[in-house]
């Protein structure tokens, strides 16, 4: 089960987007291999707020020289960084290209989370199914967004 993400005690489950990062989290720890850190944000632009999230693991849970850390907006999708150092924590995220849908199955991040963890190597293949719930969360998205404003 995952915590509240910091700056968000009590909160989180009212965001849009919880249902969807709770389900990626349980395709994770299914694997054994749960994030370390989750973080949650809301930036502001134009039309209203943008929902992204990061999973985070730390050089102690990886098979790599460092962590890694998956990066998922509702606009473009997942991305991903490896992360040395403290001081590298800005490093430009790159595509998670296999996963091709904004709202990828929660078993295809996990199945690139571990792949990336255990090995630091991206699988092979192609993910295009989308997560059943989707539709559900982008009308919550839109509804919250209703209500932001």
């Amino acid at each position: 089960m995952l915590l509240d993400p910091p700056g968000w005690p009590g909160c989180a489950q009212g965001l849009p987007h919880w249902p969807y990062l709770q389900a990626v989290d349980q395709a994770l720890t299914g694997r054994g291999i749960p994030p370390g850190a989750v973080c949650i944000d809301r930036a502001g632009r134009a039309h209203g707020d943008t929902m992204s999230m990061d999973l985070v693991w730390d050089v102690s849970r990886t098979a790599g020289p460092g962590g890694l850390r998956f990066h998922w907006d509702e606009d473009t999708g997942w991305s991903y960084a490896t992360v040395r150092l403290l001081r590298d924590s800005a490093l430009p995220h790159r595509p998670l290209a296999p996963l091709h849908r904004v709202f990828a199955m929660p078993e295809a991040v996990a199945e690139m989370g571990e792949s990336l963890v255990r090995s630091w190597r991206t699988p092979a293949g192609e993910y295009g199914a989308e997560w059943d719930q989707a539709r559900e969360v982008r009308a919550a998205i839109d509804a919250f967004r209703q209500l932001v404003r």
